[in-house]
């Protein structure tokens, strides 16, 4: 599913975090909407626009997952990022455990 290469080769935890949400809705197809139920207390992580998370919060620095449609929040540090990632491997259908190492190559 992720090339440990082309992993490596991205930039900083951001682009780390980008790429892997890449890879996973390339494979996930349409249950990739599943990320859309990811969520903070009051806050989106992932939504449909970038208006959406802009409207959520003010800095949440929106990028759009590869050309997908889905967009997610890029500010959070690299702890929540991991975190955001094994929430959504989980409701992909990926055990807690397996999820928990994959988020940690952030």
């Amino acid at each position: 599913m992720v090339s440990q290469h082309l992993l490596s080769q991205q930039k900083g935890a951001v682009g780390r975090f980008m790429y892997l949400l890449s890879s996973l809705e390339s494979t996930a197809g349409s249950d990739f909407d599943k990320v859309l139920n990811v969520q903070g207390k009051g806050r989106l992580y992932f939504a449909r626009s970038k208006q959406a998370l802009l409207n959520s919060s003010k800095s949440s620095n929106p990028k759009e997952i590869a050309s997908s449609g889905f967009w997610v929040t890029t500010n959070n540090n690299t702890a929540k990022k991991q975190t955001i990632l094994t929430e959504v491997l989980e409701h992909l259908g990926c055990d807690s455990e397996r999820a928990k190492s994959i988020a940690e190559h952030i």
